[in-house]
């Protein structure tokens, strides 16, 4: 089972994987991943929407070289 990351930045910091709202972002490979009681509720109180521009998500998984770094709002998940 691959374990992935959720994680809230902001513009300019330095996190591997890819933004959610990325074109390029991976998310798709995990079908459902946004609909997900868990991540719903995480985006939610982070808050990630329309309402703060300045809150990014970032889709961290197995493929993805580094390290996330310490300090960053993150949600594990086990798809």
């Amino acid at each position: 089972m691959p374990t992935i990351y959720l994680v809230s930045a902001a513009p300019g910091d330095r996190v591997p994987g890819h933004e959610l709202a990325d074109p390029d972002c991976p998310s798709a490979h995990f079908p459902g991943l946004l609909e997900r009681q868990d991540v719903t509720a995480w985006l939610n109180a982070i808050p990630y929407n329309d309402d703060s521009p300045d809150e990014l998500v970032y889709l961290v998984t197995e493929d993805d070289p580094g390290t996330i770094p310490a300090g960053f709002d993150t949600l594990m998940l086990e798809i």
